[in-house]
């Protein structure tokens, strides 16, 4: 078995096996590649943009208006006829089976109207002063679309004049770095312990006669015992092992600027 330093000598042979030639390749690649997508999709938003201001405002709301979410549509009649019970659950009066008012009806018509080049009938006055049913309430939710409509028709235009907010890298740094390290050592380690003991013990005897003896008797014996003990405790240790840590940082510094854009 080799020890910890010739296995991490032998680790670090293996260097070659990383592959860092190619994770670099592959940062580089992904890095253009993303810059690249990433111009593609505002070119292709820009043109999106051209398209949709080159339309009429007719055709625009006639090809929009049925994508205006329902939450667009209550932010606008919240605003324009909110309830009169400013604790009520309802955001606006504009609910099957209320009556509108004159006035609400007027409110709400002025806040509907539309230019004559948008080519709705009435110029989206749908409003009446009359209790609600579902049909009259469909229709006012119909125009209300529309002039949402009509308000990002105008919002494109805007933009289109002051130009498009693009997002460009100017400069870039691409950095990799490899960092491979390899470790080994051997530990060997023996404890050992004697112990040793030695016991003297001494036992005396003695009686005076009897009957038969009329002398007395004595008697005394020694004993010694004697205790070895070792111990021995050993250990051996070898450890070695490698870290590799690919580390890749891209480092883009952008700025913006403004692309004029045909009217």
């Amino acid at each position: 078995m080799p020890n910890g330093t010739s296995a991490a000598v032998t680790e670090a042979a293996r260097l070659d096996e990383i592959g860092f030639p190619e994770f670099t390749a592959k940062l580089i690649t992904d890095t253009f590649d993303a810059l690249v997508s990433a111009n593609l999709r505002q070119t292709e938003a820009y043109i999106d943009l051209v398209q949709s201001v080159a339309k009429s405002l007719a055709q625009f709301i006639e090809d929009t208006h049925d994508e205006i979410g329902g939450e667009e549509i209550l932010r606008f009649l919240a605003a324009v006829l909110p309830p009169d019970d400013p604790n009520s659950d309802d955001p606006t009066k504009v609910k099957v089976g209320n009556t509108l008012t004159n006035e609400d009806a007027a409110a709400l018509n002025g806040a509907l109207l539309l230019p004559a080049e948008a080519g709705v009938p009435g110029n989206n006055q749908v409003a009446a002063a009359e209790e609600l049913d579902q049909n009259k309430f469909n229709a006012i939710l119909d125009a209300v679309a529309k002039r949402v409509a009509n308000n990002r028709y105008d919002l494109l235009k805007e933009m289109v004049k002051q130009g498009i907010l693009r997002l460009v890298v100017e400069t870039g740094l691409i950095e990799t770095r490899l960092t491979f390290t390899t470790y080994g050592s051997t530990f060997y380690q023996k404890n050992t312990s004697d112990y040793h003991r030695d016991t003297y013990k001494r036992v005396s005897k003695g009686r005076t006669g009897g009957l038969i003896s009329l002398f007395g008797s004595y008697s005394s014996s020694t004993y010694r015992t004697s205790v070895n003990v070792r111990t021995t405790k050993e250990t051996h240790r070898d450890i070695s092992g490698s870290r590799v840590q690919i580390f890749g940082m891209v480092q883009l510094n952008f700025k913006t600027d403004y692309l004029p854009l045909p009217t």
